[in-house]
């Protein structure tokens, strides 16, 4: 969910970006194009960063990412700037995926495998809805540079969190030295 919920945090945004930047909605698109471009073709990077270094730590690095990311979003005083942003989030973004599968496959019992994936989609849709529910109501109590900064803030929350949790979100790898079969 969190994920997706960076994935959106920028257009709800757009208005009042594009005039404080002076900068066109075509450029915002290519902020969220350059996104989704990045994180996608850093995934198969991510997956052999896990294979190295195991799922958790590549996990909670991601998070991490994407919360900076979007903390210097929000103190972004031109549009470069604002891209490196967005790199920065979209290279945190690209762990998702294979550090996701790599937990719930170390993590999860073969008979409930099929639930914690069908979750897994769940969630992360429900991350798109909250992105827009979240962004806009902070945008107007804190202004859209606050806003930015303080949902980067739960993504170094969420970090954290995940980082105390090595135990329970096992990979593959951790799993076969464990002994636990999957």
């Amino acid at each position: 969910g969190i994920s997706h919920f960076y994935q959106l945090i920028l257009p709800p945004l757009f208005p009042v970006i594009k005039d404080e930047l002076s900068i066109s909605y075509t450029a915002l698109g290519f902020a969220v194009s350059l996104l989704y471009v990045v994180s996608g073709i850093c995934q198969t990077a991510a997956g052999f960063l896990v294979d190295r270094f195991g799922a958790h730590r590549v996990l909670v690095a991601g998070l991490a990412l994407c919360g900076v990311g979007a903390i210097l979003a929000g103190l972004a005083p031109s549009y470069p700037m604002l891209l490196v942003a967005v790199v920065i989030a979209a290279l945190g973004n690209s762990v998702f995926h294979p550090a996701d599968f790599a937990i719930l496959n170390g993590s999860v019992s073969a008979g409930r495998i099929g639930r914690a994936y069908s979750m897994h989609g769940l969630l992360g849709n429900l991350g798109w809805v909250a992105a827009p529910a979240t962004i806009f109501p902070l945008s107007l109590m804190l202004g859209w540079r606050g806003a930015l900064m303080a949902v980067g803030l739960i993504g170094i929350l969420a970090a954290i969190i995940i980082a105390t949790q090595y135990q329970i979100l096992r990979d593959d790898r951790s799993a076969a030295r464990a002994g636990h079969g999957g």
